[in-house]
């Protein structure tokens, strides 16, 4: 679940995955509602894309404190001499 020396927990990458994939899709549905041809679908385009991008900014809320808090992980090995 947490962090170790030699690769990222669980909780990290989970929540890595989601954002980016989150990320990825508020991508093109902005992209999609800037191009739309009337104000109707631009409105039914944005009432998903806003809530997706208030999502993310909880995840990322969620990641800061779940790496401060939670999961902090040692500090590297000193290098042999």
């Amino acid at each position: 679940m947490k962090s170790t020396n030699a690769r990222y927990g669980a909780v990290t990458v989970t929540l890595h995955c989601v954002s980016a994939l989150l990320i990825l899709v508020l991508l093109v549905s902005g992209l999609r509602a800037e191009g739309a041809p009337d104000a109707e679908t631009k409105a039914a385009i944005l009432s998903s894309h806003i809530p997706l991008g208030a999502t993310v900014l909880l995840l990322t809320l969620a990641r800061l404190f779940w790496h401060t808090v939670v999961d902090r992980t040692p500090a590297p090995l000193p290098m042999p001499k």
